[in-house]
């Protein structure tokens, strides 16, 4: 028990220069029969240093630390350099197959460290006699420089490969061997193979096999554009003229409905393919895929109007200013479409005003709209950045400084001032003077004879009296007042002034009807609301329309700028004051 615990005790006394007292010989470890490398450490000098505890402690331990390898100081082109790569581009496959580095034939190289006792070296001539052989001065060792490149796996199960492939080979006793052995390998053999299919392609002596693998389908790329080149000629030139591409017969070949309206681009497309053999051929062929369907009409419109859009969007991109312009109107399937335009100034200094698309909208709120035009504009690439306008109509939910369009987008782009349309203010003013009460039945008179004179049996009756003068008219028919643009009632007011006098007279001819139907009825009230205060505000409505209309139609101008349309508003109020 004493013993034991005064061996505890010496063992506790141990100081840490106790780890530094050279061990006897029957604890060392026998390195030659370790398999590690030996490592030669010169003996260093301790020196001792006093802690604060009168210790000694030591200021240098002989600790090996291994230089950084310097990749520099060896040759750009040691296949070294290449292993393990988890990927070779082609120009090092081109520099290691062709222009590997090969040690000069005066190089000496070193000996083997398991080799050494035998003296053991690779040697020069191995690289003549095994041309896939390369050296690694970086590595010590050889590779086999085709497998390194194209066999990273092929053992069993496909296990990655070691010695010559990814692990260097530096023990010379079986050199021979081995090479002869990695000849035979199948492995090596294709990578041999791949090596002359690379070189070949690399250097353009032959295609590549998914080259030719694809070929075929270069070729029929190749003659399907070709094919659609006239099909599309064809719907732009329709779509320039404005004409319907549909027709009765959409289906078929062109050659056999010659009885039936097949509609204007297949008709188009004939036409053309009688001058042209390769389109004709084309068409007369059986089979589908002619590219003429309706489906691959529509992709074709799509495309076109991308593409359009695309050229759109980068001029007001490189503009860098622009005014967004929307209104909303209802579509013959009851939807809200709210139409997106864009006004900017090209790089050629010419003002352009171009439409982007038509969106749905589900709410007419000013937020929603809003939200509606400036999601729209960055779908199509506008950089909203470059917003300094916005012109829309004068409704609440538009002009609103609270909770109008141009509030919510200033909000989000300061710069973007609002200009109420001036179009649309001349609008307001005429349809406000229209307000007074002759001016409101006259125009009510008018919209009445339209309606009374819109049927066959009536109307005979009014080109009856038209024919029947000595006048050769133009104008034949009354027309209707527009429902929404006041200006645009010129037009109709205009018509009626022309035919005026054929109108009485129409109407005092049916007035003498003997019939049930209300006719006679009507015709009477008729010429009895066309009293003096009619016929003098019809011409009062005709002459401020007459300087109403111009003005409307400049200002609806692309090319129009603000100091025309000043200019050109002072002209005709100053005339309507004289």
């Amino acid at each position: 028990m004493n013993i034991t615990n005064e061996h505890e005790i010496n063992k506790r006394k141990n100081t840490i220069l106790s780890f530094f007292v050279k061990k006897s010989k029957a604890d060392e470890v026998n390195e030659d029969e370790s398999n590690e490398p030996s490592v030669n450490n010169e003996s260093t000098e301790l020196t001792l240093i006093e802690d604060s505890d009168g210790r000694g402690l030591p200021s240098q331990v002989p600790i090996h630390i291994e230089e950084p390898l310097n990749i520099q100081q060896y040759h750009k082109n040691d296949v070294g350099l290449f292993i393990q790569r988890n990927s070779i581009s082609d120009e090092d496959k081109h520099l290691i197959l062709t222009n590997v580095w090969v040690p000069p034939s005066n190089y000496k190289f070193p000996i083997s460290e398991k080799n050494k006792k035998r003296g053991l070296r690779f040697q020069y001539k191995w690289l003549t006699e095994y041309n896939w052989l390369s050296y690694s001065e970086l590595k010590n060792g050889a590779f086999c420089k085709h497998c390194i490149i194209f066999a990273k796996t092929g053992g069993i199960n496909s296990q990655p490969l070691g010695q010559l492939v990814i692990k260097v080979l530096n023990e010379w006793k079986n050199a021979k061997e081995i090479f002869r052995t990695h000849s035979q390998r199948s492995y090596h053999q294709s990578s041999i193979l791949d090596s002359d299919n690379f070189l070949n392609i690399y250097s353009h002596k032959k295609l590549s096999i998914i080259d030719r693998l694809d070929s075929e389908r270069t070729k029929q790329i190749k003659s399907n554009r070709s094919r659609l080149v006239p099909i599309i000629e064809c719907i732009i030139l329709c779509g320039r003229q404005e004409l319907a591409l549909r027709g009765h017969n959409d289906s078929g070949s062109i050659y056999d409905c010659d009885n039936i309206n097949q509609g204007n681009f297949r008709a188009i497309l004939k036409y053309r393919a009688d001058g042209d053999g390769y389109l004709k051929s084309i068409l007369q062929k059986e089979g589908r895929n002619k590219f003429i369907c309706p489906q691959i009409q529509n992709e074709i419109i799509s495309v076109c109007g991308d593409v359009i859009l695309k050229k759109i969007v980068n001029q007001v991109n490189d503009s860098k200013c622009f005014t967004v312009l929307a209104d909303e109107t209802t579509d013959i399937s009851v939807v809200e479409q709210l139409a997106l335009c864009v006004r900017y100034v090209d790089k050629n200094k010419n003002v352009n005003e171009d439409f982007l698309k038509f969106i749905p909208v589900q709410s007419l709120t000013g937020k929603n709209v809003a939200d509606s035009i400036l999601n729209g504009l960055m779908s199509c690439g506008v950089d909203c950045n470059y917003l300094y306008g916005q012109g829309y109509d004068g409704a609440s939910n538009m002009a609103g400084h609270m909770q109008g369009v141009q509030a919510h987008v200033r909000a989000m782009y300061p710069k973007a001032l609002y200009i109420h349309c001036a179009a649309h203010s001349l609008n307001l003013a005429v349809s406000t003077a229209s307000n007074i009460k002759p001016i409101r039945n006259c125009l009510g008179i008018i919209e009445k004879l339209y309606v009374f004179f819109n049927t066959p049996k009536r109307n005979n009756v009014l080109l009856s009296c038209i024919e029947n003068s000595d006048t050769d008219m133009k104008v034949k028919t009354l027309k209707r007042l527009c429902a929404t643009r006041w200006v645009q009632r010129y037009d109709a007011v205009h018509d009626f002034v022309e035919l005026f006098e054929f109108v009485l007279e129409a109407l005092e001819t049916i007035s003498e009807w003997n019939d049930s139907s209300g006719s006679t009825t009507d015709a009477n009230l008729l010429l009895k609301a066309m009293d003096s205060e009619f016929i003098v505000s019809v011409y009062v409505v005709k002459l401020l329309f007459s300087f109403g209309l111009p003005l409307c139609k400049q200002l609806q101008k692309e090319k129009i700028d603000l100091k025309e349309a000043v200019d050109l508003t002072k002209d005709i109020v100053s005339e309507l004051k004289s």
